[in-house]
């Protein structure tokens, strides 16, 4: 028991806070009144200063409008018109001329006045122009572009721009008019910065005040920003210390003022609650059947109310508290983890059901002695010392290590051990789970092995892999990157250091590109091993996708090495070079003998004409040397179109005569086999541009094909019609057709169908290969279809038409 007349403490920190809270009430108004006031004064600053930045972003725009706007002026100048042509008067009047414009609104401004080709006339008097210069200059000029760009020069940034001089008489450029600035001499201030602007979102700098410049029209694409250190620009409005310090002051002596009163009013008020206090202090740790007096104050009496129905509730909460307890128990022995109990000593009190299903112990049995028997013996020294570790510290501990089943083999589980402490932080129990991890070590296992799996599969096919964020630059290399490589990196730019350099912008160009579009890539740059310095043919594949978080977005990149592909590529082409220059010898040499041996047959045929044998002998010789020379002749053209040493004569024909002739070459070999020939060639004329020629031979070639692969008695047809700005010549047949594997190299080099049993197909597979190159080398296309063997075929040419001009 207290004595009931002292000074409640309570109650008195009841009072003092009551006051304490007033009076730091009137002191907290008036901080925020002084807060108030300094931030609208700051604020205030802050938006002058803008306001005077961009009045300086705006002098820099009207002092370049008006160096832009006196620059047309000076281009559109007779004196320059007449330099141009008279360079007699250049220092009569053209050099005092550009001599008085060294400065416009002040602004020093170098002046360059060249001809059409950018060969210097003459300047200002001000030195400054480099070959980078004269070299933009003349790109310039070349595609008669005026519009301004802005580079690095020795001082700083410059504006580099031109005035093309156009006259009514040409078209083009007849000269140009240069001129460079300097960003430093536009700064209205010495400690601002003109710059360009920067490309998308730029973080914002710590005091530092930007505006946009308005520029002319014609270097609105330059896009210029002024920024200003908002510290070295003058405070409109100065701080006012004297009114604050009145209103301070004032603040302090109401503060005083309202926790007097405020602490004596409190204490008065807070008499009963000092008496229920007296009450709570008599309770103590045995609570019986004691209750707090119900008199006083409407606040009192609630409280002493609230506080008897608490006191009831404990009983309530005792029993809730131990069913509480039997639903921890029925969690602990129900969940698949091993549960365990230990006193802050470290000794184990309690074990759930699944430790003594696992173990295969007697229920209840607990202690040292009971779970250190199933621990592996090599592993029981390392737990004990973590375990002792924990209990000296106090701190949460993790470890895994091997227990015993029932059935006598170990399995591997991952055991956290946490202390449970009370209200002062001492411990009063430790708590242990144990979680079989068996099955995710078998899956790590697994999972090494199929990595070193892949590595070797990366090594053997010289293929390395890795991701880049292309926000942070961070990189993921793969173990093997040196074998691909030559070494080991950990940033992309010692990479883009071992490309060959004609290789290293279009690399970089690529890659910028799929990352814009956010699609693929693929690019075969030459890179130089960092071990032995070869040269190898590296083939990047990259894509744009997730990384391994499921949100970032990262470029996955392949990079395989297909140097000895590239050498097999290279031996390939080579060889093909080298066939086709063995061709045309061929056909050379073949051709030499074929003219003499004609003459033989003609001799023959002329001085034996009565002798029947000899005259048969001759004709298959004279036969036998055209069907070769034919076969030369066509070696000859596939030759010289393959190497590109074939040139079409063009000029305006009408392929409906191109196509009568090329029939009237082949009626021969159309009659002797016995085919009919229908020829559809449409009353209008269908002119083309186009060589003669080698159109007839285009359709000769077509018609001869159609005869050889068309059995004896067929029926082929010829087709020729205009639309859509197109010819359209067709050659059908209903002979032996294309088979579905034929059709894609139908017209490839040496390509046949299936020869017969007496050769009736003969030829070297030259004819389509020689129609399709001709007909390339004319703009044209040809395409060929069939439904299948032995249902016919259509071939059909393309060739753009001569655009048809009305009469005058």
């Amino acid at each position: 028991m207290i004595d009931a007349s002292a000074p409640a403490s309570l109650a008195r920190r009841f009072a003092n806070a009551a006051a304490i809270l007033t009076a730091a009430a009137v002191l907290l108004i008036a901080g925020v009144s002084f807060w108030l006031i300094d931030y609208q004064r700051a604020q205030a600053n802050a938006l002058l200063q803008e306001r005077e930045v961009a009045f300086h972003a705006t002098t820099v725009g009207h002092n370049l409008e008006a160096v832009v706007t006196r620059l047309q002026e000076v281009g559109a100048s007779p004196i320059l018109a007449t330099a141009l042509v008279d360079s007699a008067g250049k220092e009569t009047y053209l050099t005092p001329f550009l001599h008085g414009l060294r400065q416009m609104n002040g602004i020093p401004l170098r002046l360059l006045f060249t001809d059409f080709e950018g060969k210097e006339i003459a300047d200002n008097g001000v030195p400054g122009f480099t070959d980078a210069d004269m070299a933009w200059l003349r790109a310039r000029l070349e595609n008669g572009d005026e519009r301004a760009t802005l580079q690095t020069g020795p001082d700083g940034g410059e504006l580099l721009g031109v005035v093309l001089l156009r006259y009514q008489r040409t078209r083009t450029p007849e000269g140009a008019l240069v001129y460079k600035v300097r960003l430093a001499d536009l700064k209205p201030t010495s400690w601002a910065v003109l710059a360009p602007a920067p490309l998308g979102r730029k973080a914002a700098v710590p005091h530092e005040i930007a505006a946009p410049v308005p520029l002319p029209p014609r270097l609105a694409h330059v896009g210029l920003v002024l920024r200003e250190d908002e510290r070295r620009l003058p405070l409109p409005l100065e701080t006012s210390g004297p009114q604050y310090l009145l209103i301070l002051v004032v603040a302090c002596l109401l503060a005083l003022v309202v926790f007097i009163l405020a602490s004596r009013l409190a204490h008065g008020l807070t008499r009963d609650l000092r008496r229920l206090e007296t009450f709570s202090a008599s309770l103590g740790d045995d609570i019986g059947t004691q209750r707090a007096p119900l008199e006083g104050s409407r606040e009192v009496v609630s409280l002493a109310r609230a506080l008897n129905r608490m006191l009831d509730r404990l009983y309530e909460q005792r029993a809730r508290l131990e069913e509480e307890r039997r639903k921890f128990l029925q969690l602990a022995n129900n969940i698949p983890q091993l549960v365990w109990m230990a006193d802050p000593e470290g000794n184990i009190v309690w074990f759930n059901d699944r430790w003594h299903e696992f173990t295969g112990s007697p229920p209840g049995s607990a202690g040292a002695a009971e779970w250190h028997r199933y621990h592996d013996p090599e592993v029981l020294p390392q737990v004990m010392r973590r375990w002792k570790e924990a209990l000296a510290s106090g701190n949460m501990a993790q470890m895994t290590f091997p227990l015993r089943g029932a059935d006598g083999r170990y399995r591997s589980f991952f055991t956290s051990v946490a202390p449970l402490r009370d209200e002062a932080g001492q411990i009063v129990q430790w708590f242990g789970t144990c979680t079989d991890v068996t099955p995710l070590e078998r899956a790590e296992r697994a999972v090494r092995y199929s990595e070193e799996r892949l590595q070797q599969g990366l090594v053997a096919a010289r293929m390395a892999v890795w991701e880049r964020d292309p926000h942070s630059g961070q990189v993921s290399f793969s173990a093997n990157l040196h074998s691909v490589f030559g070494k080991s990196w950990h940033n992309i730019a010692e990479l883009q250091k071992l490309v060959h350099p004609d290789d290293r912008q279009p690399l970089r160009d690529t890659v910028e590109q799929a990352i814009r579009a956010g699609g693929e890539y693929r690019a075969t740059p030459r890179v130089r091993r960092a071990d032995d310095g070869r040269l190898a043919w590296i083939d990047m594949r990259g894509r744009l996708g997730l990384g391994a978080d499921g949100r970032s977005t990262v470029v996955h990149v392949v990079a395989i090495d297909i140097t000895e592909r590239k050498r097999a590529e290279e031996a390939l082409q080579l060889a093909d070079r080298r066939k086709d220059e063995f061709l045309a010898m061929l056909a050379h040499e073949l051709r030499n003998p074929l003219a003499p041996i004609s003459s033989a047959a003609d001799m023959l045929r002329l001085a034996y004409a009565g002798e029947p044998r000899v005259k048969q002998i001759s004709d298959i010789i004279a036969r036998q040397v055209a069907h070769m020379r034919h076969i030369v002749n066509d070696l000859l053209d596939v030759s010289r179109v393959t190497r590109g040493l074939v040139a079409v004569a063009r000029q305006p024909i009408d392929l409906r005569r191109v196509v009568a002739e090329a029939a009237e070459q082949v009626r021969p070999l159309v009659d002797a086999r016995r085919h009919r020939l229908d020829v559809a060639l449409g009353e209008a004329p269908v002119m083309v541009d186009g060589d003669h020629t080698r159109l007839v031979q285009v359709v000769a070639n077509l018609l001869t094909n159609a005869a050889k692969y068309t059995p004896e008695g067929g029926h082929i047809e010829v087709e020729l019609e205009a639309a859509d700005g197109q010819a359209f010549l067709a050659v059908r047949d209903n002979g032996n057709g294309i088979g579905p594997d034929l059709l894609p190299v139908v017209f490839d080099l040496f390509t046949q169908a299936s020869r017969t049993l007496d050769r009736a197909q003969g030829g070297l597979g030259l004819g389509l290969a020689l129609v399709r190159k001709l007909v390339e080398l004319h703009g044209g296309q040809v395409d060929a279809a069939s439904a299948g063997p032995g249902r016919g075929s259509t071939f059909t040419v393309t060739l753009p038409l001569l655009p048809v001009t009305e009469p005058a």
